[in-house]
């Protein structure tokens, strides 16, 4: 060591007696510039670190300086010329004097020293790269004050799982103390309080024999003595590492956890309190594929059970006679139409569910011939017919009737109408001429026998005016046919009132998605007020609310008995007169899928074990136990094997499932696993780049180059990405912001 100490003096005298004789030669310049940082790929200011510069004589006394420098030994560094030495500032920059035909020398931390040769120049900026590997050393110092770092959390499921540890000074606490540690949960968005964590409690040993002796504090009634742990509070330092499982009532939101830390004696008591977890948080579930799916229940088999109805319903015939007779003419149309009278007149009067109100038999002439003789025949016509219809009917029923028998002569008008019915606008406007000048009725039928055309064109049309008119009034109590439930609902829409049958016709006949959704939701809130649920329009309207990805988990409550355990239980009322079926296949499905898709994974980890045992479930059992955290572990056979297939069932649904899995995991063999997985993804993704960049940063400050390159990919092939990282508790703010500086965002 004296000759190395000895070779250096003499070197350092030897490079002052040589610069002597050239001092004389040389002028002095003032330098300044600026020192730049250049590692992790961006230019900027040495502002947190100072850089030493060092000025020499001449470039080579620079040389032997440098060569000092970079063996990093502190007792030959001490030895150099410390006047000619200046550091830079916060923003990087220095000023020093040196010969203008000497040299400078920038030396940072560990890192490789820079030497530039001045060379008549008066402004210097140079860039040094200060990342260098160092040697693991260990760094031991005494903590003053107790400050828990933040951690970020993990949300697996419904859980929050917090942690950290508090590193108590020497002598923060003593045998006489009591140290209390309440943690509790804020929503990061609200800043409202969730929920309190168990507190930590650590008497010291002396603490309750204290309070007794001095307070009278019985501690069999002390409400923390639950919480009081075994290891006791002393004057040494301790690490108290803390964690919990907090159910929240939200997976998709970030929530942080604070910590009230209350140090108390017989005397005195001092609260403070601390941020124990970020916002950001680890949530290695994020990325899990999967799919779910909704079931319809079929209305056809689920048929409701027709209400019949009170229909006011009409029924008309016609019928035909011969000139200047009241027998019916001998057709098919008229003995078809007086069967189908007297069939329906038989009917109405032995159907318990058909009442006759009324019915009108009115009696028509043809004009032609005298009008007394006309009327009379539309009398005796309209009798006859009247007579037909008394003789079916029984005399109560007849007693009941309102009956209004009309007699008449047909008008000359009638015939104008018929003419023009059939095209004839030329007879039919010489009709009307005839009938325009001769008002009574006798003397219009004898102008009008006087056309050549009168026997071949209007004596035809004579027959269609002799005929007896009958129309039937009824009550029937029926259900109602698809057209009568459409008809009504075009009518009066959401605001009509249906019965449930109805409302299942209307099911089967709407069409339009939105209309078909609205008309499950008025169904359904129609049977909530009824004390009734009804199954098929709940059911559909949940269905029809998942195809859409709305949530709303109320809907089918009312339909979920928790007390069964198995769906479509068939279960009978208080006195044994009807069953009900419960817990339906289908709306035990839709319901698991809406808790999914809420987040609420407590409720869908219960409801999952109602589910039969089918393999159609299998993946949404899977996926319902995964996001729900019940992927590894369990305290009993069943449950460990239960969380080995999960987690199998899972990692086999895909490549990015098999990857997500094993990061889940969340451990050295996990990491590995999925490092190993990621060949099956599509190389040039940036979700692929994002696990790379994920499991990089999971293994700490000697990855942190390779961290921000593998994000800084995933920036550049997708930027949504960022914010997911910044709210992803994998990656801390240098990283997120080294990659976006990297990637020029």
């Amino acid at each position: 060591m004296i000759t190395e100490r000895l070779k250096i003096w003499i070197l350092l005298l030897v490079v002052a007696g040589c610069g002597t004789g050239t001092a004389l030669a040389q002028k002095m310049v003032k330098v300044s510039g600026t020192v730049y940082n250049i590692a992790e790929n961006r230019k900027v200011p040495f502002s947190d670190v100072t850089v030493d510069v060092y000025a020499a004589k001449t470039v080579a006394v620079g040389e032997d300086m440098k060569k000092i420098l970079d063996s990093n030994d502190q007792e030959k560094t001490l030895l150099l010329d410390q006047e000619g030495k200046t550091t830079t500032d916060e923003n990087g920059y220095y000023e020093i004097l040196v010969p203008d035909n000497g040299a400078l020398i920038f030396k940072v931390g560990l890192s490789p020293s820079v030497l530039k040769e001045v060379r008549h120049q008066m402004k210097i900026d140079v860039s040094i790269d200060e990342g260098v590997m160092l040697e693991s050393v260990t760094v031991t110092a005494m903590r003053l004050v107790l400050k828990p770092e933040p951690k970020a959390p993990k949300i697996i499921g419904n859980m929050l799982i917090p942690y950290n540890t508090f590193k108590l000074p020497p002598y923060f606490g003593n045998r006489f103390s009591r140290l209390i540690i309440q943690p509790y949960v804020l929503d990061c968005e609200t800043n409202d309080t969730i929920t309190f964590a168990r507190p930590s409690v650590y008497d010291g040993k002396e603490y309750a024999l204290t309070q007794e002796r001095k307070m009278g504090y019985d501690m069999n009634r002390d409400p923390l003595r639950p919480y009081i742990k075994a290891e006791a509070l002393t004057t040494r330092a301790m690490n108290l590492d803390w964690t919990d499982t907090i159910i929240v009532p939200d997976p998709n939101r970030n929530y942080s956890c604070f910590a009230i830390v209350n140090l108390e004696d017989y005397s005195a008591s001092n609260s403070r309190t601390y941020q124990i977890n970020t916002c950001q948080t680890k949530r290695p579930m994020k990325f899990l594929q999967y799919n779910l799916f909704s079931e319809q229940m079929d209305p056809l088999q689920h048929k409701e059970r027709a209400q019949i109805e009170k229909r006011n319903t009409s029924d008309k015939i016609q019928l035909s006679f011969l000139i200047n007779s009241d027998q019916l003419t001998d057709t098919p149309e008229n003995k078809q139409s007086l069967a189908m009278l007297r069939n329906k007149l038989k009917e109405i009067a032995e159907s318990p569910g058909t009442v006759l109100k009324e019915f009108h038999v009115a009696g028509t002439a043809s004009p032609d011939g005298h009008y007394s003789s006309n009327l009379s025949l539309a009398e005796r016509r309209m009798r006859k017919i009247e007579q037909e219809i008394t003789s079916i009917l029984p005399q109560y029923t007849l007693e009941r009737v309102y009956r209004n028998p009309h007699a008449e002569v047909a008008p000359w008008e009638e015939v104008v109408k018929l003419l023009e019915r059939d095209g004839k606008s030329t007879e039919a406007g010489k009709v009307k001429e005839i009938l325009a000048k001769h008002k009574d009725i006798g003397a219009q039928g004898r102008a009008l026998k006087q056309l050549d055309w009168y026997a071949t064109v209007i004596v035809p049309y004579l027959d269609e005016l002799r005929v007896v008119n009958y129309n039937c009034l009824y009550e029937i109590y029926r259900e109602p046919n698809d057209e009568e439930v459409m008809a009504q609902y075009r009518e009066k829409g959401l605001k009509g009132s249906y019965t449930r049958y109805e409302y299942w016709k209307l099911f089967q006949l709407i069409t339009d998605e939105k209309e078909l959704e609205a008309l499950y939701r008025r169904a359904y809130e129609e049977s909530l007020e009824q004390k009734h649920p009804w199954a098929l329009a709940g059911n559909n309207l949940a269905a029809s609310y998942l195809e859409r990805d709305t949530v709303d988990t109320s809907i089918l409550e009312p339909l979920i008995d928790l007390s069964i355990h198995s769906t479509d239980y068939s279960r009978m009322n208080a006195d044994g007169s009807r069953t009900e079926i419960v817990n339906r296949l289908e709306v035990v499905t839709n319901q698991l899928c809406m808790y999914i898709k809420k987040g609420d994974f407590e409720h869908a980890s219960v409801l999952v074990k109602i589910l039969p045992e089918d393999s159609k479930f299998d993946l949404l059992k899977a996926y319902t136990w995964a996001l729900g955290g019940y992927f590894q572990g369990g305290t009993t056979p069943e449950e460990k094997e239960r969380a080995h297939k999960t987690f199998e069932t899972i990692k086999a649904s895909s490549p990015q499932n098999e990857v997500v899995m094993y990061m889940a995991l969340d451990n050295r063999a996990g990491n590995a696993a999925a490092k190993a997985s990621l060949a099956k993804l599509p190389q040039d993704s940036a979700l692929t780049w994002y696990f790379k960049a994920t499991l990089s940063a999971r293994e700490g400050e000697i990855e942190f180059m390779n961290t921000v390159i593998a994000l800084s990919e995933c920036f550049k092939r997708d930027k949504s990405f960022v914010a997911t990282a910044q709210n992803d508790g994998e990656f801390n703010e240098d990283i997120i912001q080294a990659a976006m500086d990297m990637s020029n965002l």
